[in-house]
């Protein structure tokens, strides 16, 4: 006994105009992630003071997004060497962007960092490389070759945000 073509139902539903992409649970955490991390932001924009632990928050949730990215694209188009070129040279970046920074710490720890705009353009960037990341390939099919790209901005952005963030925590300190 044969089956016909038109009963056989059990190929993935895509979403998508290469019928190869789709959204799945890692994007919805990637965006969850990454407008967390820009809400955790908004008071380092807006030049209020912060305690030390709450400045470690945004770039955890930026780690959180770029590490969840990497699963976006298959693993044999991913670019490892790249990536660990991203993570090292942010970390170095915002080290040393960190160590260089001034700062103001008031007599409860509270930090005021002087000049958070590079925060915020690392931000910025991060938000549309995500969002370029989850929409770009369900657009146009040849938008998921630049995905493992996007990743790597990502990690180099989060990198960044953290080693700023780590130089200023260490420096504050009482």
């Amino acid at each position: 006994m044969t089956q016909s073509a038109c009963c056989v139902t059990n190929a993935p539903r895509t979403l998508g105009a290469s019928g190869g992409s789709w959204v799945n649970l890692l994007h919805l955490v990637a965006v969850a992630a990454i407008a967390a991390c820009l809400y955790a932001s908004l008071p380092e924009w807006q030049r209020r003071r912060r305690s030390r632990g709450v400045l470690m928050l945004a770039p955890l949730l930026a780690f959180i997004c770029a590490f969840v990215m990497i699963g976006f694209s298959p693993a044999e188009s991913r670019e490892p060497v790249l990536l660990r070129i991203a993570l090292a040279a942010g970390l170095l970046l915002g080290v040393a962007r960190g160590a260089f920074m001034t700062i103001d710490v008031d007599h409860w720890g509270m930090v005021l960092l002087s000049w958070p705009r590079d925060g915020q353009a690392v931000t910025a960037v991060l938000v549309v490389v995500v969002v370029a990341a989850t929409v770009g390939p369900l657009l146009s099919g040849s938008a998921g070759a630049l995905v493992p790209y996007a990743t790597c901005v990502a990690a180099l952005g989060a990198t960044f945000l953290s080693g700023r963030a780590l130089a200023v925590y260490v420096r504050s300190r009482p």
